[in-house]
C-alpha cells in the first residue's frame, strides 16, 4: 500500500469503526444487523478475467447465472505490493511499489512494441506493461482474505513477512464453521490463504498443509494433491509427497495428526463416499483428498500444452469427484453449525489450463466451476437447509487475469474473443502463458451485497475499480471483526 493510499483510507477506517459500533449497539438493543450475513460463500475462478468469463459465455450460448439481474457487478484491480519478497529499492517493506499500481493509460497504450519475452511477442506497449506488472494467486488471495496487500508469492504475510490473520480465522473465532474446497492441491495458494495459513513462500506446501491440519480454523478441507495417485486417478507404486509430508499423511490416515485439535479429522478419498456425504450424517471435521495428484481433471491424459481440442473430446477420468460434488459434501458438514459458516470454493484448475494455453480444458474447468455455483444457488433458492438468500452472501470473482484476447489481437489491440456459436471454441489468441494486470469482475448477491457499493472506487476508462484489499476489509466487517489494516 502506498503512503497516499494509506492516508486516504483513514476516513474509511473511521467510517468502518462507526459502522461496527453501530452494529454492536443494534445487537445490544436486541435489533439484529440486517446487513450482517450469517453465512458467506466466496467463489474464486482462478485466473478468470473478463475474457475467460466471455469464453464460457460464448461456449454456452447464454450468460452465466451470476450475470443475471439479481446480481450486482463490480471490478477489482489485482496488482501486488511489489514483485517478490525483497523490498523494492528505495521503497520501505510495507509501502506500495508504484510501478505495479494499475494505470489505465499504461494498460491501454496501443503504441506498437516489437519486443517479446518467454516466446510471446508484446505487439503493444500495453501488453508488455500488463504482463510485467502482473500479480499471482498468492498476493491476490492474501488481499482478498486479509485486506492487506503483499508481494507475489506471499501467503498471508505482509511486506515485512509478518503473519497477518485471514477472515476465515475471524469467522471461526465467532463460532462459524469454515470450509475450503478446490480443484487443485489443497495447499496451493488460494486455498492456503483462505484457510488462514501464513508462510513467506507459497511453495512451502508441507508447512501449509501442516498448519491447515493442526489449526483451529477449518472444519472442512477438500481438493486434490493425493500422494498415492497420479493425474489419471491411478494408484502409484511409490507415493509422492509434494503437497503433504509423509508424516502428516500417515498420521492423517491413522486419524492422529500430531498437534491437531479435537475433533479428529475424518479422511475421505473415495469418490462414492464423497457423493454420499452430500446428504445424511457427516463427520465433525472432514478432510477430502480426491484420488488425483494435481487437478481433478485438467492434467489427465492426453495433456499437451497449447492443445486447442474442444471441451469434452477427451473423456473425463472416471471415479474422480467434481468440484460440485466436493462442494455439496462440504456444505452438508458446514450447515450443521447454528452460528453459520464461511466457505471458499476455488476453480483452481481454470488457471492451470490457462497456463498451459489449453482453451478446451479451460472451458471444461469453467463449466465445472459454473455448475458448482448453480448447485449452491439452487440450495439457496430452496432454502430448506437453514441457509437461503435472506441470511447468506455469495461472492463470485477471480484472483487475477490472463492475457487471452481475440484471434487478430496481435494487430487489433484488445480485440475481444470471436463468437463462433454455442458449442464451438471461440476465436482466440494467447499473449502469454502467465498472468496480466487487468482488473477482474466481481459479482455479489445476498445479505450485505449492497455494502460493496459503499467501497470507494477510482475511474478506469468506462469502469470504476477498487483494489482487492477492499474485499478483504469488507469481509472482516461482515463477520464483525477488524482486520490487520483497520485495527488501529
Amino acid at each position: 500500500m502506498s503512503r497516499s493510499a494509506s492516508l486516504s483510507r483513514k476516513p474509511q477506517r473511521a467510517v468502518a469503526a462507526l459502522l461496527l459500533l453501530a452494529a454492536c449497539a443494534a445487537v445490544a438493543c436486541g435489533q439484529p444487523d440486517q446487513s450482517q450475513p450469517k453465512n458467506i460463500i466466496v467463489f474464486i475462478a482462478d485466473g478468470c478475467g473478463e475474457s475467460t468469463q466471455r469464453a464460457l459465455e460464448l461456449w454456452r450460448g447464454e450468460p452465466m447465472i451470476y450475470q443475471g439481474p439479481a446480481w450486482t457487478r463490480f471490478d477489482a484491480t489485482t496488482y501486488p505490493l511489489r514483485p517478490g519478497p525483497r523490498p523494492s529499492r528505495g521503497v520501505p517493506p510495507l509501502e506500495q511499489d508504484q510501478r505495479f499500481v494499475y494505470d489505465y493509460a499504461l494498460a491501454t497504450d496501443t503504441t506498437p512494441d516489437e519486443g517479446s519475452s518467454l516466446g510471446y511477442p508484446f505487439h503493444f506497449r500495453s501488453y508488455r506493461w500488463l504482463r510485467a506488472t502482473a500479480s499471482d494467486s498468492a498476493n491476490t488471495a492474501t488481499s482478498i482474505f486479509t485486506g492487506v496487500s503483499t508481494y507475489r508469492g506471499a501467503i498471508n504475510v505482509d511486506g515485512g513477512q509478518q503473519p497477518i490473520p485471514a477472515v476465515s480465522k475471524a469467522a471461526s473465532e465467532r463460532g462459524k464453521a469454515v470450509g475450503i474446497v478446490t480443484s487443485v492441491p489443497v495447499s496451493h495458494a488460494t486455498p492456503a490463504c483462505a484457510a488462514g495459513a501464513s508462510v513467506p513462500n507459497r511453495e512451502m506446501y508441507h508447512d501449509i498443509t501442516h498448519q491447515m491440519l493442526t489449526g483451529t480454523v477449518c472444519t472442512v478441507i477438500a481438493g486434490a494433491g493425493h500422494p498415492e495417485y497420479d493425474d489419471n486417478a491411478k494408484r502409484r507404486e511409490t507415493p509422492k509427497y509434494t503437497y503433504i509430508s509423509e508424516g502428516d499423511w500417515n498420521a492423517l490416515k491413522a486419524g492422529s495428526v500430531a498437534g491437531a485439535t479435537s475433533p479428529a479429522w475424518t479422511l475421505v478419498d473415495d469418490t462414492e463416499r464423497v457423493r454420499a456425504l452430500a446428504e445424511g450424517d457427516t463427520p465433525e471435521r472432514l478432510f477430502i483428498l480426491a484420488p488425483v495428484a494435481h487437478t481433478l481433471q485438467q492434467m489427465r491424459t492426453p495433456h499437451v500444452r497449447g492443445d486447442s481440442t474442444p471441451p469434452g473430446v477427451h473423456p473425463l477420468t472416471p471415479g474422480v469427484p467434481t468440484l460440485r460434488e466436493l462442494t455439496l459434501a462440504a456444505l452438508n458438514v458446514l450447515d450443521n453449525d447454528p452460528d453459520g459458516f464461511f466457505l471458499m470454493v476455488e476453480g483452481g484448475a481454470v488457471d492451470w489450463a490457462m497456463h498451459d494455453t489449453e482453451i478446451g480444458r479451460m472451458i471444461e474447468e469453467m463449466t465445472d466451476f459454473h455448475s458448482t455455483v448453480e448447485a449452491v444457488c439452487e440450495l439457496l433458492d430452496a432454502g430448506d437447509r437453514g441457509f437461503d438468500w435472506s441470511n447468506t452472501l455469495v461472492i463470485v470473482t477471480a484472483d487475477h487475469d490472463h492475457l487471452l484476447l481475440g484471434p487478430e489481437s496481435d494487430t487489433v489491440a484488445f480485440q475481444p474473443l470471436e463468437d463462433r456459436g454455442p458449442g464451438v471454441v471461440p476465436g482466440h489468441l494467447w499473449h502469454a502463458d502467465t498472468h496480466s494486470n487487468l482488473p477482474v469482475p466481481l459479482f455479489v448477491r445476498g445479505v450485505g451485497a449492497e455494502r460493496f457499493g459503499d467501497i470507494p472506487t477510482t475511474p478506469a476508462g468506462p469502469k470504476r475499480v477498487f483494489h482487492q484489499t477492499a474485499i478483504g476489509e469488507l469481509l472482516f466487517r461482515l463477520v464483525g471483526a477488524p482486520n490487520a489494516a483497520t485495527r488501529e
